[in-house]
């Protein structure tokens, strides 16, 4: 009865630190260009504490999001995500460090897969057209 007891508070600490370590970093938003209509062109996300570029999203002159990433220590880190103006994904992409690394998926306005690339360490490692 108490290994399990003890097994369910060690069960709570951990997914307590592991939800704590995956929060978002505090931002600030800062819309940097805008479309001559008014809405939205280039907005940035600025981590609070060190003032350090975290995210870049870039919009159509409709409103709709044209693509979306992450930067660490300034440079393309995680996943990059591009979007047709009908709002479908057009280009999926992984980042390391500034160098494209893993998948990098195109798909065309209808959502099918039309190439997929492999990358390791900003080098093209295979392509596949579908």
């Amino acid at each position: 009865m108490i290994k399990l007891r003890n097994m369910r508070l060690i069960l709570g600490v951990l997914t307590c630190v592991v939800f704590l370590s995956f929060q978002d970093v505090p931002t600030e938003r800062r819309v940097m260009r805008k479309h001559d209509n008014g809405k939205e062109h280039v907005v940035m996300y600025f981590e609070n504490a060190t003032g350090a570029l975290v995210k870049e999203e870039v919009y159509f002159p409709n409103g709709k999001l044209q693509w979306q990433g992450g930067y660490k220590k300034n440079v393309e880190h995680g996943t990059w995500k591009y979007y047709h103006e009908n709002g479908k994904i057009k280009t999926e992409e992984s980042y390391n460090m500034g160098r494209e690394d893993g998948a990098s998926i195109q798909y065309d306005q209808n959502g099918k897969k039309v190439k997929e690339e492999i990358w390791k360490n900003g080098k093209l490692v295979r392509t596949l057209n579908f």
